[in-house]
Order: structure tokens, then sequence, then C-alpha cells
């Protein structure tokens, strides 16, 4: 999926310092930093690093595993993230789900118990991304595929607004951004983020969280 610079939140004065955040990154190959190279410029890292702004140790459990759905997220990433307890989670989620033919319905249920499961058990900082335009992705271009419209694009982001508005998950808009259409952003294989893309994906993430640090 797609989405450079981290240049976010400089550090300020009042800004509380902490002794450890605990982050937990959820997710798909983006969030193991497929298209980055190394992997350690993927955005979950990135973000990682931007944390040591906030506190003098930043413990992360990237849970993501390349290929999966929201369905694993939600059976086997998610009971996992919640005895890590984490102070912050980013969770991206949909691109596969899209991809693979999935109902929106289906995705929303899952996504539904996931930041519902989050909320009552943990008390992290959420910050969720939507899905970009896959259709102005290079692979969608030259290859076209049946599942992968602009029509499910929206109805998946509609699903992903929805939750994100029922759990007060506050949402990196990816479609809105263009960055899809970017195509600095995107990585060799046509898909996932390049290193420019990974990082922009953290500079949008760390906007949103270190306000809440």
């Amino acid at each position: 999926m797609s989405a450079g610079i981290i240049g976010c939140g400089t550090d300020s004065p009042t800004s509380p310092h902490r002794a450890q955040i605990v982050y937990v990154a959820m997710g798909a190959s983006d969030a193991v930093g497929i298209g980055a190279f190394p992997l350690e410029n993927g955005y979950v890292y990135k973000i990682r690093d931007g944390l040591k702004q906030r506190a003098d140790e930043v413990i992360l459990y990237n849970l993501g595993v390349s290929g999966k759905q929201v369905a694993y997220i939600e059976d086997t990433e998610l009971p996992t993230a919640i005895t890590r307890q984490p102070d912050v989670v980013t969770i991206w989620a949909g691109p596969n789900d899209l991809i693979y033919g999935n109902t929106v319905e289906k995705f929303e249920n899952s996504l539904n118990n996931v930041l519902q499961q989050l909320r009552r058990q943990t008390s992290a900082v959420i910050v969720l991304a939507n899905i970009p335009d896959l259709t102005q992705l290079p692979r969608f271009l030259l290859v076209p595929d049946a599942d992968v419209t602009i029509a499910r694009v929206i109805a998946f982001n509609d699903a992903i607004a929805r939750q994100a508005a029922a759990y007060n998950v506050p949402l990196v808009d990816l479609f809105a951004g263009g960055y899809a259409g970017d195509w600095e952003y995107v990585s060799l294989d046509g898909f996932h983020p390049s290193n420019q893309g990974h990082a922009k994906l953290a500079e949008l993430y760390l906007d949103i969280i270190l306000d809440d640090f």
C-alpha cells in the first residue's frame, strides 16, 4: 500500500517527558517495512524514533506480518497488542482485504472488534490509516484487477471512517492526500511505499501522535 521526510514535531518546553513509551504497530507488509531499504527505513521504525522526543526509552512491538488481512490482525495481533498494554498503537489495515476480494461488511466487523477491544482493554493513543487510491498504483495500472476499483476503495474507506468516528480514533487520510498517485512515494515493486513513502507515512502518523504526548 502506498502512501518523504520525517520532520514532525520539535520538542516543546511544555511537552511532558516520559521514562518509557510502549508502541505497538499492527498491520501487514507495510508495517514490516517492505518497500523500504533497509527495512528499518520503514514507517514503523521511524515512528519509534520520533517518539524518542517524548521518552527516555521507546519499546516497539511490531506485530505486522506480510500478506495478512484484518481477520489475522483481529485473531492474532490484537490479543498480543492488549497484553503489551501499549501507550501508542498504529494500525494500517484494509488494502489486502480489498485486493483479495473480501466484502466491506466482513472487513468492518473485524475492524470494529479490533478498535473496540483496544479501547476497552488499553489506554493507548490509537491512530488508524485509510486506503490510498490503489487504482493509481503502477501495479494496478499495468495489470488491472477486478477487485481493485475506485468504488471499492471508497466503500472500504467509508467503513474505516465510520469505525474511526465510533471509537474516536484519529485518521491518517492517505486517500485525500493523493499519495498513491505520487510515484516518488511508491517502491519499485509498484505497490509498497518507497523510502520516501514510508517517511511520509511516519510524518503523518507522528503529526497526530505527538499532539497527545
